[in-house]
């Protein structure tokens, strides 16, 4: 019996699960004036060149902020204020001097092309009441235990004889 057919599928869809989707979409205001950043995450398997696109949705059409699939858009609203920062497995946009009016659902959309998997595509609502200052990672907000804090704060506890 033939197990070439079966396995080359099962390999495809193994490798197309495990390759690129966005795992985190959140926004923040951070420093003065103030700056919005929006951090796209994402995870894939491959090395191929990555292309992104925000865009945000207020009341009508969705108007792009900044693409680089979409390379003949070009944006006078946020041409000076919309910057982007990317890393592996990480998007930013950054939106200087963020106001009201940029208050909306904010999407963002990823690519990679060659890769197995289709474009990944999310969105977050931004508004006045939800949006919190960026900050530091913390212990707490990773909904750590208690338990496991306390253990990490052990071998400090005891270097300073409270133990």
């Amino acid at each position: 019996m033939n197990y070439l057919l079966p396995m080359m599928t099962l390999v495809a869809l193994l490798q197309a699960c495990s390759a690129q989707k966005i795992t985190r979409f959140t926004a923040c205001l951070m420093g003065r004036g103030p700056t919005l950043r929006l951090d796209c995450r994402y995870m894939n398997i491959t090395n191929n060149i990555l292309r992104y696109e925000f865009r945000l949705k207020r009341r009508k059409e969705p108007e792009i902020i900044q693409s680089t699939i979409n390379l003949h858009h070009f944006n006078d609203k946020y041409h000076n204020r919309a910057s982007v920062y990317t890393e592996r497995g990480l998007v930013q946009l950054h939106i200087q001097r963020y106001n009201t009016s940029d208050l909306g659902q904010y999407t963002c959309n990823l690519n990679i092309p060659e890769d197995l998997t289709i474009n990944q595509t999310v969105s977050i609502n931004v508004s006045k009441e939800r949006l919190e200052r960026c900050g530091a990672v913390s212990l707490l907000v990773l909904n750590t235990s208690w338990t496991l804090i306390s253990l990490l704060f052990l071998p400090l506890l005891q270097a300073g004889g409270f133990l």
